[in-house]
């Protein structure tokens, strides 16, 4: 898993409510047969049914097909981002296009797990902090800002550095490119040492 330390990047605006993983990641594709889809890079696919009409034909003013947000790297949305169904893919298809961050307010449960075990950041932030992040980022010229995970601060073109929490648990594995299980395993000769002392000191709690 790719390390997540200091990323810079295009950030485009998505400040909807309930962006449901059906959104992100749809089964079908508009204007496609079902068995086409399902050979679609998922990449491709993301955002399909707000990027796309029925037909299949292109919506003009989607915000990711607009120039400046084309090689995006951050999305920022507004509360539930997430929510829905449990498919995992929601958060291999916002990494195949290259996004390694969402910043909202809240996410679905299942969403945010699944996110964190695949090196995807899923930040929090008050709706009004994103707000003022989405303002000065029209405002500048690239639309790029700089998430610094080691230092727990975003630095935006015309605004103060804004300071955010995470904890270690959830941070450090970011940093090392691990997922949850293993960050755990760094720890193994830590765990073998306890459970061989505690062997010997509750016998009956290790039947053989």
């Amino acid at each position: 898993m790719e390390k997540f330390t200091v990323l810079t990047g295009v950030a485009a605006p998505m400040l909807m409510t309930n962006i449901n993983t059906d959104l992100i990641a749809p089964s079908h594709f508009p204007g496609k047969k079902p068995e086409q889809a399902v050979l679609m890079p998922m990449r491709e696919k993301m955002f399909a049914n707000l990027r796309y009409f029925p037909d299949g034909s292109r919506r003009p003013d989607f915000v990711l097909d607009q120039p400046r947000y084309r090689d995006v790297r951050v999305i920022l949305a507004g509360p539930n981002f997430g929510c829905g169904s449990s498919r995992e893919t929601a958060v291999w298809s916002l990494q195949e296009a290259g996004i390694r961050c969402v910043i909202a307010p809240s996410f679905g449960d299942i969403f945010h797990d699944n996110s964190y075990q695949n090196g995807l950041l899923p930040l929090k932030l008050p709706m009004e902090d994103i707000e003022r992040i989405a303002a000065a980022l029209d405002r500048s010229n690239a639309s790029e800002m700089t998430i610094d995970l080691e230092h727990c601060q975003l630095r935006v073109p015309g605004m103060d550095p804004v300071a955010f929490e995470l904890s270690d648990e959830r941070r450090l594995p970011l940093l090392e490119g691990l997922d949850q299980l293993g960050f755990m395993m760094r720890s193994q000769a830590d765990i073998v040492a306890f459970e061989q002392s505690d062997e010997q000191a509750r016998p009956w709690a290790y039947p053989r």
